[in-house]
């Protein structure tokens, strides 16, 4: 994957630790946007943690494309926008899980019935990338 399209060191603050936001695509073309806890993985892929009982989920199915969002909360100037593909994989010991988890100071247990469910990683494979600030 090229340099340019994954999250720059400027930018790897608003994807660690953080609340970022998730846009997909509805049936209908309407988007749906969720608030989403995720992963900054070495090589500057994003990815999060998805349960299979959710529209998200669905919409990702269905249109594997997606928006990632980020700003941060001290200066709005600096945000990451990532137009993506979706890649899904099942999580089903939920390691992925437990390890996104782990960034925010949770274990599966604390995470309580959303750890319960039927999960699945999905890494968001950029497409194109705005970084500013």
């Amino acid at each position: 994957m090229s340099d340019a399209l994954v999250v720059p060191e400027t930018h790897r603050d608003l994807f660690t630790g953080a609340t970022f936001g998730l846009s997909t695509l509805n049936a209908d073309g309407s988007i749906q946007t969720t608030a989403v806890w995720g992963l900054l993985e070495a090589d500057g892929i994003v990815r999060t943690s998805l349960s299979k009982n959710r529209h998200k989920y669905r919409n990702l199915l269905a249109r594997p494309t997606a928006t990632v969002f980020a700003i941060s909360p001290s200066d709005p100037f600096h945000t990451a926008e990532i137009r993506a593909k979706a890649i899904i994989e099942e999580d089903e010991d939920k390691a992925f899980l437990a390890r996104l988890l782990a960034t925010y100071g949770r274990t599966l247990e604390q995470f309580g019935a959303p750890g319960l469910e039927p999960r699945v990683a999905v890494t968001f494979q950029p497409t194109r990338v705005i970084f500013r600030g």
